[in-house]
C-alpha cells in the first residue's frame, strides 16, 4: 500500500502542472520543436496526476520527504 506523503496543498499544484504538461506533451504540441521533449513532458504530466489523485509522490518516498502531516488535518477536523 501507498503511504500518503503529499498534503492537499502539494495534490492541487499537481493537478494544475500535470493538466498543463499533458496539454503541451500530448494535445498541443505545436509550441515544442522536438517530439522526445513533447512525450517527456506528457509523462511528467501523467506522473503528477497519478501522484494527486494517490496521494503519493515516489520521488517523495525514496528521499524520505512528506509534505503531509496527519496530526494538522485532525486539528482542522475538530
Amino acid at each position: 500500500m501507498l503511504k500518503r506523503n503529499l498534503h492537499t496543498v502539494d495534490r492541487f499544484i499537481r493537478v494544475l502542472v500535470g493538466s498543463v504538461c499533458i496539454y503541451y506533451g500530448f494535445i498541443d504540441t505545436s509550441y515544442i520543436a522536438q517530439n522526445t521533449v513533447t512525450i517527456l513532458i506528457g509523462l511528467v504530466g501523467i506522473i503528477n496526476l497519478f501522484a494527486a489523485v494517490s496521494a503519493f509522490c515516489p520521488l517523495y518516498g525514496l528521499t524520505g520527504i512528506s509534505s503531509y502531516n496527519p496530526e494538522s488535518t485532525k486539528a482542522h477536523e475538530a
